[in-house]
């Protein structure tokens, strides 16, 4: 039997969805995030909940914890999990270093979690369902996008099949995403593959439940996390794996009697398996109105525990741009930057795990002392916690424009520029306040569009109150402007003058420009905010302002700043003309996606 897509299985009525194929925790996350600002969404999975045996991505990093408090997720994981409160690492079972997350000072989550990857799974499901959202069993068999909306074929698990048009499409559905590849989605990589073997565990001895361990040997790695309670998470490299059954727990045993710092006995395994490190990152994240977010568009390494991560940050990027230009707040073109801030991001993190994999297999004596040498260093100096930390913790991912990889680096000092992350935060308003991030220590911001931060510098003055209140003359009564100048936390990071700081939903800033209102309007119309008109008599700085935008004088001006975000660049030349196609459907501010 086939459903017409006129025939829809769904009770909206026949509007086109967002659909997402992939109900894992990226998948998850962005349908809660849609749900969230009222777009509809359908999200199926070929694989049912709890059929998997392996408990696969484990920890959640400060950085997700912040953006899942959106959808009001994140004080549930805290609860479930274990806190990890360090990383160390060991050299022929010698210290080297630790870096310790629990010294954070920035953020609401100074910890990792330990937590299996479906508990993480139940968790944020368990808030789509509250949101109104279910998960639909089904494969997506076939994807055609060539017309003017994305239309997918899927076979559901009774034998029925449908085709669902949708207005977008987003595969989070793995490394092997059937999305991408119908897609005709190159999956591009490099560097030979590394082998793992993995599995979870009792393990009797002197091992802390709030730490995870790196355990380097000219033999081999071996990483350890803890699941509280005496459990742990195993991870031993080995050098290759041609036989046809898992590896045993005498494999386990053997290897952590030889690289383990301290002594411990290893009980039955739950499963065991053998982890493939591959490094791959997708040609383009977005086809039309086709994305991949999660494993569907990058995957590597397992060292430092980063896939998951990545993902989540993935499905929010896409959430607050794909909502905000289906409701209308937000102009197409803020689509774009989806591909370019994400792949770039992935690309860094692909590197950064590869590096830490292959520091962890020296067997050379003369690389390995160079190694330990320079972590040690790092250690006494404090550039191990100064760098590592806000690294394993993904504090230090930026969206600054950049054409190469080291100018992503964070610099020498606390100073923030455009693309960072700010220590601010957002909750979308069906979550509760309790699980909003840093409720009452931090300012917080709009979940939904960019929101104009006033930060005094030194001082407060009558000229400062006067600058702020021309400022918010010249926005509309709606927008979200706030002033941070009350926090002095911020001083390290924005300086001693006066600043407008428009910061994005997702917390990382859009501009830094002087408090002018001709400066801040041309920013948000760079950051593709649908604005709309000002007042005819409305007037910004020195240019009386029509409905047709700023005056020429208020225009030059503005173009000399040195903080718009650009616009971003595809992967091709085709692919962009494609995409700019399809956003260009949508492209009449304040109106919705039909």
């Amino acid at each position: 039997m086939t459903i017409s897509p006129r025939e829809p299985r769904d009770p909206s009525g026949g509007k086109r969805p967002v659909l997402i194929v992939g109900a894992g925790p990226v998948g998850l996350v962005l349908a809660c995030e849609l749900l969230s600002q009222g777009v509809q969404v359908r999200i199926i999975d070929g694989t049912p909940p709890g059929s998997s045996l392996h408990s696969r991505a484990i920890v959640v990093w400060p950085r997700s914890l912040e953006l899942l408090s959106r959808i009001g997720a994140a004080e549930p994981l805290a609860e479930a999990g274990n806190r990890l409160d360090a990383v160390s690492y060991y050299s022929q079972k010698r210290p080297l270093g630790a870096i310790e997350m629990s010294r954070l000072r920035d953020t609401p989550y100074p910890f990792g979690l330990v937590i299996p990857q479906d508990r993480t799974e139940d968790v944020v499901r368990d808030r789509l369902i509250k949101l109104g959202g279910q998960v639909e069993q089904g494969t997506v068999t076939g994807l055609d996008n060539t017309g003017r909306r994305p239309v997918a074929d899927v076979e559901w698990t009774d034998g029925r099949t449908e085709q669902i048009e949708a207005d977008w499409v987003i595969g989070a559905d793995g490394a092997h995403s059937s999305v991408r590849r119908l897609a005709g989605i190159e999956f591009l990589g490099s560097g030979e593959d590394v082998l793992f073997a993995i599995g979870d565990g009792p393990i009797e001895g002197d091992l802390h439940d709030n730490e995870l361990l790196y355990c380097y040997t000219r033999g081999g790695a071996l990483g350890l996390a803890p699941f509280g309670n005496g459990q742990f998470r195993l991870a031993v490299s080995v050098p290759g794996w041609s036989e046809e059954h898992a590896p045993p727990r005498d494999l386990f045993q053997r290897v952590m009697d030889e690289r383990a710092p301290r002594p411990g006995q290893i009980g039955p395994l739950k499963w065991t398996t053998i982890f493939r490190a591959r490094r791959r990152v997708a040609e383009t994240l977005r086809d039309g109105r086709v994305f991949l977010a999660g494993d569907a568009g990058h995957i590597f390494s397992a060292a430092g525990a980063q896939g998951m991560n990545t993902g989540i940050q993935d499905a929010v990027n896409l959430g607050w741009k794909l909502a905000g230009v289906i409701r209308g707040k937000l102009e197409p073109g803020i689509l774009d930057t989806y591909d370019t801030e994400r792949r770039l991001a992935a690309e860094r993190v692909v590197l950064t795990t590869a590096k830490q994999t292959s520091w962890g297999l020296f067997k050379g004596r003369r690389e390995v002392a160079v190694r330990d040498t320079l972590v040690r260093v790092a250690r006494r100096t404090g550039v191990l916690q100064r760098f590592g930390a806000p690294l394993m913790a993904q504090h230090d991912v930026t969206y600054r424009h950049a054409e190469s990889l080291w100018q992503t680096l964070p610099g020498l000092t606390k100073a923030v520029r455009v693309g960072d992350r700010l220590p601010i935060f957002s909750k979308h308003a069906g979550a509760d306040d309790a699980t909003a991030a840093g409720a009452g220590r931090w300012p917080s911001i709009d979940a939904e569009q960019p929101t104009v931060l006033l930060w005094a510098g030194e001082r407060q003055d009558n000229d400062w109150v006067e600058r702020c209140a021309t400022l918010r003359t010249s926005l509309p009564d709606t927008f979200p402007v706030r002033d941070i100048s009350a926090w002095p936390g911020f001083a390290p990071l924005l300086g001693k003058e006066p600043r407008a700081v428009l910061v994005r939903p997702d917390g990382h800033i859009a501009s830094i420009t002087d408090l002018d209102p001709a400066e801040v309007r041309m920013a948000l119309r760079r950051a593709r905010v649908a604005l709309g008109a000002l007042p005819r008599t409305a007037r910004v700085g020195s240019e009386t302002v029509t409905e047709m935008g700023v005056g020429a004088s208020a225009a030059r001006t503005a173009a000399k700043s040195t903080t718009p975000v650009p616009a971003a660049k595809s992967a091709t030349q085709g692919k962009a003309a494609k995409n700019t196609a399809a956003a260009s459907e949508d492209s009449v501010p304040g109106k919705a996606a039909s």
